[in-house]
């Protein structure tokens, strides 16, 4: 399931930005998921193997800023 984040796009090619789920953590003796965390993610450019490091260098310039 992907959320799209309103009014972020992507810093390559300016389509709209989707949530996706990241991280799953783990609290110790828990069967389940305490937390998940979403990150901003763009398909088209994630799933170019060109545009994958630009687009991971986009992103933590973006988030240092």
């Amino acid at each position: 399931m992907t959320h799209e984040l309103h009014g972020d796009l992507c810093p390559l090619c300016r389509r709209p930005l989707t949530l996706v789920p990241d991280v799953i953590v783990y609290s110790a003796g828990v069967p389940y998921p305490t937390r998940i965390d979403y990150l901003p993610h763009c398909d088209s450019c994630t799933s170019d193997p060109l545009d994958s490091q630009k687009w991971n260098d986009a992103m933590n310039a973006r988030n240092e800023s």
